[in-house]
Protein backbone atom coordinates (compact mmCIF):
# COMPACT_ATOMS: atom_id res chain seq x y z
CA UNK A 1 0.00 0.00 0.00
CA UNK A 2 1.38 3.66 -1.21
CA UNK A 3 2.08 5.85 1.42
CA UNK A 4 -0.66 8.34 0.45
CA UNK A 5 -3.31 5.71 0.62
CA UNK A 6 -1.61 4.89 4.64
CA UNK A 7 -1.93 8.33 5.40
CA UNK A 8 -5.68 9.20 4.11
CA UNK A 9 -7.05 5.64 5.25
CA UNK A 10 -5.49 6.98 9.18
CA UNK A 11 -6.74 10.05 8.74
CA UNK A 12 -10.29 8.73 8.22
CA UNK A 13 -10.25 6.84 10.66
CA UNK A 14 -8.55 9.37 13.35
CA UNK A 15 -11.23 11.65 12.15
CA UNK A 16 -14.13 9.27 12.57
CA UNK A 17 -12.87 8.26 16.00
CA UNK A 18 -13.32 11.74 16.80
CA UNK A 19 -16.61 11.88 15.35
CA UNK A 20 -15.72 14.96 13.19
CA UNK A 21 -17.14 15.54 9.69
CA UNK A 22 -14.86 17.00 6.86
CA UNK A 23 -16.74 20.25 7.56
CA UNK A 24 -15.87 20.49 10.73
CA UNK A 25 -11.93 19.70 10.70
CA UNK A 26 -11.57 21.42 8.05
CA UNK A 27 -12.67 24.36 10.04
CA UNK A 28 -10.46 23.44 12.99
CA UNK A 29 -7.81 23.40 10.33
CA UNK A 30 -8.80 27.03 8.59
CA UNK A 31 -9.29 25.14 5.34
CA UNK A 32 -11.93 24.14 3.18
CA UNK A 33 -14.46 21.51 3.10
CA UNK A 34 -13.36 20.96 -0.48
CA UNK A 35 -9.48 20.39 0.13
CA UNK A 36 -10.14 17.63 3.04
CA UNK A 37 -12.28 15.84 0.55
CA UNK A 38 -9.50 16.26 -2.33
CA UNK A 39 -6.78 14.85 0.41
CA UNK A 40 -9.14 11.97 1.54
CA UNK A 41 -9.81 10.60 -2.12
CA UNK A 42 -5.84 11.26 -3.19
CA UNK A 43 -6.31 14.20 -5.46
CA UNK A 44 -4.16 16.51 -3.00
CA UNK A 45 -1.24 15.63 -1.03
CA UNK A 46 -1.17 17.79 2.07
CA UNK A 47 2.40 19.97 2.83
CA UNK A 48 4.27 18.57 5.69
CA UNK A 49 3.01 21.53 8.01
CA UNK A 50 -0.40 20.64 7.38
CA UNK A 51 0.25 17.23 8.19
CA UNK A 52 1.18 18.51 11.30
CA UNK A 53 -1.65 20.22 11.76
CA UNK A 54 -3.92 17.88 10.63
CA UNK A 55 -2.41 15.53 13.79
CA UNK A 56 -2.42 18.19 16.27
CA UNK A 57 -6.62 18.81 15.34
CA UNK A 58 -6.76 14.60 15.71
CA UNK A 59 -4.76 14.41 18.22
CA UNK A 60 -2.32 12.22 16.92
CA UNK A 61 1.55 12.04 17.07
CA UNK A 62 2.10 12.91 12.87
CA UNK A 63 3.73 9.42 12.21
CA UNK A 64 0.20 7.34 13.37
CA UNK A 65 -0.99 8.94 10.10
CA UNK A 66 1.93 7.20 8.27
CA UNK A 67 2.00 3.24 9.88
CA UNK A 68 0.36 0.79 7.87
CA UNK A 69 -0.23 -1.38 10.83
CA UNK A 70 -3.44 -3.58 9.34
CA UNK A 71 -0.25 -5.42 7.05
CA UNK A 72 2.28 -5.54 9.99
CA UNK A 73 0.16 -7.23 12.53
CA UNK A 74 -2.50 -9.12 11.20
CA UNK A 75 -5.34 -6.25 10.72
CA UNK A 76 -5.77 -5.90 14.18
CA UNK A 77 -5.82 -1.99 14.43
CA UNK A 78 -5.28 -2.25 18.66
CA UNK A 79 -2.27 -4.72 18.29
CA UNK A 80 -0.80 -1.50 16.12
CA UNK A 81 -1.12 1.10 18.64
CA UNK A 82 0.27 -1.38 20.78
CA UNK A 83 3.56 -1.86 19.17
CA UNK A 84 3.37 2.17 18.51
CA UNK A 85 3.27 2.47 22.38
CA UNK A 86 5.91 0.12 22.71
CA UNK A 87 8.49 2.06 20.87
CA UNK A 88 11.24 3.83 22.29
CA UNK A 89 11.60 7.49 22.00
CA UNK A 90 14.74 6.81 19.81
CA UNK A 91 12.81 4.21 17.62
CA UNK A 92 9.89 7.13 17.19
CA UNK A 93 12.41 9.53 16.15
CA UNK A 94 13.80 6.95 13.67
CA UNK A 95 10.72 5.97 12.13
CA UNK A 96 9.68 9.60 12.05
CA UNK A 97 12.68 10.31 9.77
CA UNK A 98 12.39 7.53 7.62
CA UNK A 99 8.61 8.35 6.93
CA UNK A 100 9.69 11.98 6.23
CA UNK A 101 12.20 10.71 3.60
CA UNK A 102 9.81 8.28 2.35
CA UNK A 103 7.00 11.10 1.86
CA UNK A 104 9.36 13.68 0.37
CA UNK A 105 10.71 11.05 -1.97
CA UNK A 106 7.55 10.53 -3.08
CA UNK A 107 6.15 14.41 -3.21
CA UNK A 108 9.77 14.79 -5.38
CA UNK A 109 8.43 11.82 -7.63
CA UNK A 110 5.13 13.23 -8.36
CA UNK A 111 5.89 16.92 -9.31
CA UNK A 112 9.20 15.69 -11.50
CA UNK A 113 8.33 16.03 -15.33
CA UNK A 114 8.43 12.70 -16.51
CA UNK A 115 11.16 11.95 -18.46
CA UNK A 116 11.91 9.30 -20.88
CA UNK A 117 13.87 7.23 -19.58
CA UNK A 118 12.56 4.75 -16.18
CA UNK A 119 14.26 5.95 -12.84
CA UNK A 120 17.12 3.93 -11.39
Amino acid sequence: MDMMRVFVGNMKKYREKRGLSQMRLADMLDTTTSYIGEIEICAKVPSMGMVERIAKALNVEPFRLFVDGSDRIGGNPQAADNYLESLTTQERQDLAKRIITRISDDVKQILQPESLEPPP
